[in-house]
């Protein structure tokens, strides 16, 4: 048996959506992408083109949230499901996106390189505990142009599991998804079996950056399952109490779940997220209390 804890009561996460669907109102959602401010246009929300802020009504984002699927697999390089995204399932992945490291032989914390990459690629594989990999950290020798592209072919050269990545721009979205789709014998072959899902992640407080806005509409098109990950920082890009910084996330996952399912209804999506506490001492979040000497 799952233990289960619960933390919220079913009125207090009632009451959490009907605030956040009241954000999505007043003050609204900064939405900087054209195409995703005409998409929501369309279904009848209200845009202020001067201030790319978008007025996204119950009305619009409710239906989005029913037409999300409840759950959906990522599968091997063999074509077999290997992780489900639904229910109480658990998996894990190594993390992504780490800047630097603590050197193994030397415990030196420095920046990390392509070779750190493969070393994590390749202990990933191994361990049965991992179902995933990801793109866990950068390659700051690599420019930063083709950055997001390399990460993923290191991780399509040595290993066969899923992954769990991210593109950083509009159009290395595209080059990674046809990545994904040689490997997976063409695009609609990826969209049935998907190999991969991408993190995308709004800008706190109530903001879809143009890439971020259009990767959602991109990857819903292309059927690769979107993961976004809203990052409330609670006292500075979000309200200083919890509760208040709850309702700010499901804001941002709620309106850009209404985006990813106006482009293509029923697409794969996972709402997400790594909120943290700004450390008023500090001036920066209490992620990493670790500093180097």
């Amino acid at each position: 048996m799952q233990p289960k804890i619960s933390l919220l009561s079913d009125l207090l996460i009632k009451q959490i959506l009907d605030e956040a669907f009241q954000l999505m109102m007043a003050p609204g959602i900064k939405v900087q992408s054209p195409e995703a401010r005409r998409l929501l246009a369309e279904a009848g929300a209200r845009v202020d083109e001067a201030s790319e802020v978008v007025h996204i009504p119950v009305e619009v984002a409710a239906p989005a949230l029913e037409s999300a699927p409840k759950q959906f697999y990522l599968y091997d390089r063999f074509g077999q499901p290997v992780i489900n995204y639904g229910g109480d399932a658990v998996h894990f992945d190594p993390g992504s996106s780490g800047v630097h490291i603590l050197d193994p032989d030397t415990l030196e914390h420095r920046p990390s390189y392509a070779p750190d990459l493969v070393r994590i690629i390749k202990i990933a594989e191994m361990l049965p505990q991992y179902d995933a990999q990801s793109t866990a950290v950068v390659c700051n020798e690599i420019p930063k142009a083709i950055g997001d592209l390399y990460r993923l072919f290191l991780v399509l050269m040595y290993s066969t599991k899923p992954i769990v990545t991210g593109a950083f721009s509009v159009p290395t979205l595209q080059t990674m998804i046809d990545m994904l789709a040689i490997f997976a014998g063409g695009r609609e072959a990826l969209r049935e079996k998907p190999q991969a899902v991408f993190d995308v992640c709004p800008s706190p407080p109530l903001i879809w950056s143009e890439f971020g806005a259009q990767n959602l509409i991109d990857l819903a098109r292309a059927g690769v399952p979107a993961q976004m990950v809203s990052m409330p920082l609670a006292g500075a890009a979000a309200p200083v109490t919890l509760l208040g910084s709850v309702v700010q996330h499901a804001a941002e996952c709620i309106s850009g779940i209404t985006i990813h399912q106006l482009a293509r209804p029923g697409a794969p999506i996972v709402w997400g997220g790594a909120p943290a506490i700004f450390d008023m001492r500090r001036g920066t979040t209490r992620w990493a209390p670790w500093k180097p000497p």
